[in-house]
C-alpha cells in the first residue's frame, strides 16, 4: 500500500492473524518510512538519549524538522521486532544484554546486530515487548534476512502496516 509516499506491505497474511502471532510469538516489520532526527537537546516526545547532549527522535510523517535537528531519515532503515520471543531473536544476533533489567522500556543502546552497527530502542507496543532496530541502509537487507533466519526457531514472521495499526489499538 502507498503510505506517506512510501510503498509498504499492508499485510503478509490476514492482519488479524499477524497481530495474534506477534502477541503470541514474534514478528518483524519494516518501519523505514519513519522520520529520524539527530538532536542536541532532548525532544518533547519520541526521543532516545544516545549520549551527553545527543538524542535521536523517530516519528510518523508528516512532521516538520525540529529546530536544530539534523534529518537522518535517509541514513537509517528501521525495523520493528515485536512479541514475547523478540529477546530470544535478538540474543542470537547481538552480544548486548537485552534483558528487562538491562534494557528497560523506552531505553536504547548502540551495538553490533547481525554484524552491522545498530541502534536498538525498546518501545513496547500496547503491552507487547518491542524493539526498533536502526541500521544503515547499506546493511538493511542483510540484517532483515539475518533476523528472519535467526527467528525461524521462534516462528518469527514478517507483519505489515495494517497489523501494526491494529496492534496499537
Amino acid at each position: 500500500m502507498e503510505y506517506q509516499g512510501w510503498e509498504l506491505p499492508a499485510f503478509f497474511s490476514s492482519p488479524e492473524q499477524e497481530v495474534a502471532h506477534v502477541r503470541e510469538r514474534v514478528g518483524l516489520a519494516d518501519q523505514s518510512h519513519l522520520l529520524k532526527f539527530d538532536l542536541q537537546k532532548e525532544p518533547e516526545c519520541n526521543g532516545w538519549r544516545l549520549g551527553a547532549n545527543h538524542y535521536l527522535m523517530i516519528a510518523e510523517p508528516p512532521l516538520d524538522r525540529p529546530l536544530g535537528a539534523i534529518d537522518i531519515s535517509s541514513v537509517y532503515a528501521c525495523f520493528l521486532l515485536a512479541g514475547p520471543r523478540s529477546r530470544d531473536v535478538l540474543s542470537k544476533q547481538t552480544s548486548l544484554n537485552v534483558s528487562n533489567a538491562a534494557l528497560l522500556n523506552l531505553s536504547c543502546a548502540q551495538t553490533s546486530l547481525a554484524h552491522a552497527h545498530a541502534i536498538l530502542m525498546r518501545d513496547d507496543v500496547a503491552s507487547v515487548l518491542a524493539f526498533y532496530l536502526l541500521v544503515s541502509r547499506d546493511y538493511a537487507e542483510s540484517v532483515w534476512e539475518s533476523m528472519i533466519h535467526a527467528g525461524r526457531e521462534f516462528h518469527l514472521r514478517p507483519f505489515g502496516l495494517t497489523a501494526l495499526r491494529l496492534l496499537h489499538n
